[in-house]
């Protein structure tokens, strides 16, 4: 075989490279910004989340839930977060962002985040930052 044809045969073989920066879906990764909201009084918050793809995140709220920094597991609509962050014990840790939550994509940059526990539900609507 002349080497002509290797060549050939080795640039056919080529995968196809894109441009194209969409996110797989269900991929969580990414810094995210949107909004917390509480059933039951609380008014909402905004909020920023990066989940790091070592399945790490640190993130911050204007005034609640406390985020922080941790760990992350993704289990396909379950989402475990293990938050690392020392807390004083004057405020209501149910506010911390920490535990099992439910997660659904709801668009290629958007998610939803929630738990409920007995009539109160815990609300995330974030959406990805992307460049432009």
């Amino acid at each position: 075989m002349s080497l002509v044809a290797l060549v050939l045969i080795l640039a056919a073989c080529e995968k196809e490279k894109t441009n194209d920066t969409t996110p797989p879906e269900n991929n969580l990764y990414g810094r995210y910004g949107g909004t917390f909201y509480r059933t039951g009084g609380l008014d909402s918050a905004q909020v920023n989340i990066l989940f790091k793809n070592d399945n790490t995140f640190e993130g911050n709220s204007s005034r609640y839930p406390a985020i922080c920094s941790g760990s992350f597991q993704q289990d396909d609509s379950v989402l475990t977060v293990n938050d690392t962050c020392t807390w004083t014990a004057d405020f209501d840790w149910t506010l911390i962002f920490d535990g099992t939550y439910n997660i659904s994509f709801t668009g290629v940059n958007s998610v939803r985040i929630w738990r409920t526990n007995g009539t109160i539900t815990d609300e995330y609507l974030l959406n990805r930052f992307t460049r432009n």
